[in-house]
C-alpha cells in the first residue's frame, strides 16, 4: 500500500471529528472519498497531510509511519494536496506559478517537470503570461491539478476539485487524474460531492458518515448495497 491511514481519529480544538478511519490504497489506485458534508472528509484529507495532527492511530507511506512528519516531508516523499479552492497564486502567471512550485520539487528524474506539465496540459502552455487569477474556473483547477503533480507524485489528494466546474471540464480534468494514475502509477484519494463521476473513476470507494468510515470496497459492491441515503 502506498497510502494507509489505521485508525486515525482528528479534530479542531475540543472537537474530534474523525474517529477510527482506516484505509488503504495501493500505487495507480483512485479511491473515491464520498459522505454528506460534514461526514469528515476533508478533515482526513488535511490529516493524512499533516495539517491536521492526528489524535490516534498511524498514518503510513509507503510502509513508513509518518504520523508524526511535518507537511514539507510528506511532499517531499511525494503525498499530494490540491485543497478545495485550488491552492493557486492568484496573482502571478501560470508560468510563474508552475515555477515557483517546480523550482523546491523537480529535478534529476524527476516524473514531471513544467516542460511535460505543459505537453499535458496544453491549454496552460497557450496561457503562461496569464494571470492566473483571471482565468475560468477550469483552467485555474487545470493549473492547481498542475502544481500537484510537479515533481515525482506518489499520491494525489483531491478535495473536491469539479466544484464550479461545467460537466465537460468535470470530464475532462477526471480524464487526466485517471492518465496520471494509469500511466505512472500515482495512487489518487478523490473526495467529490459529484457521486456518479467519482464512482465511474474509482476502483474503490469509500463512504463516511458522521467521522467515521461506514463502507469500503469497489464501486460496483457500493451500488449493490444501496449507499445513497449516505448523501
Amino acid at each position: 500500500m502506498i497510502l494507509e491511514l489505521a485508525g486515525v481519529a482528528a479534530g479542531y480544538g475540543a472537537k474530534t471529528v474523525i474517529s477510527e478511519v482506516s484505509l488503504a490504497l495501493a500505487p495507480g489506485q483512485i479511491l473515491a472519498l464520498l459522505g454528506h458534508n460534514g461526514a469528515g472528509k476533508t478533515t482526513t484529507l488535511k490529516t493524512a497531510m499533516g495539517l491536521i495532527p492526528a489524535r490516534a492511530g498511524e498514518v503510513r507511506f509507503d510502509g513508513t509511519a509518518i504520523t508524526r512528519l511535518p507537511v514539507a516531508e510528506r511532499v517531499a516523499r511525494g503525498l499530494r494536496l490540491l485543497p478545495e479552492g485550488r491552492g493557486i497564486f492568484p496573482d502571478l502567471s501560470v508560468a510563474e506559478n508552475i515555477d515557483v512550485v517546480a523550482a523546491s520539487l523537480t529535478g534529476k528524474g524527476a516524473m514531471f517537470d513544467p516542460a511535460s506539465v505543459y505537453r499535458l496540459l496544453p491549454v496552460l502552455a497557450e496561457r503562461r503570461a496569464t494571470r492566473a487569477g483571471s482565468m475560468s474556473g477550469g483552467q485555474q483547477q487545470m493549473l492547481a491539478f498542475a502544481l500537484a503533480i510537479l515533481g515525482t507524485p506518489r499520491c494525489l489528494m483531491l478535495d473536491e476539485p469539479s466544484i464550479g466546474l461545467a460537466p465537460n471540464l468535470v470530464e475532462r480534468l477526471f480524464a487526466q487524474v485517471r492518465d496520471v494514475c494509469r500511466a505512472h502509477g500515482v495512487a489518487a484519494v478523490l473526495v467529490e460531492q459529484n457521486v456518479a463521476a467519482a464512482m465511474a473513476l474509482a476502483d474503490q470507494v469509500v463512504i463516511m458518515n458522521n467521522g467515521k468510515v461506514v463502507f469500503d470496497g469497489t464501486p460496483e459492491a457500493a451500488r449493490a448495497a444501496n449507499v445513497w441515503h449516505f448523501f
